[in-house]
């Protein structure tokens, strides 16, 4: 059986994928995040590419990471946003003392 790991690191204009192959093999591969008129998913289409030459491949994990979101946040970039936190218990507890 071949036993496949992969890292992916899915950003705003990149996803970089890490791949450790059953030999121990480290493969790396970088894509767009996003190229519709080649494929839909970029996490989905790197991992077809990386195992393209196993067939009978089993994917054990994937670990994903993203800074799509920091990068909207630190560039000012995305719609409003409100937080509402609510008190835990031991901020209600201190009150009521």
């Amino acid at each position: 059986m071949s036993v496949w790991k992969f890292w992916v690191d899915r950003g705003g204009t990149f996803t970089d994928i890490l791949a450790i192959t059953p030999d121990q093999t480290i493969v790396s591969k970088k894509l767009l995040s996003e190229d519709p008129d080649h494929y839909q998913d970029a996490v989905v289409e790197g991992v077809k590419r990386i195992t393209q030459q196993t067939p009978e491949a089993v994917v054990e994990q994937i670990k994903m990471g993203t800074t799509v979101a920091t990068n909207a946040l630190l560039e000012r970039r995305g719609e409003d946003t409100r937080s509402e936190l609510q008190p835990s218990q031991n901020e209600l507890a201190q009150h009521h003392r």
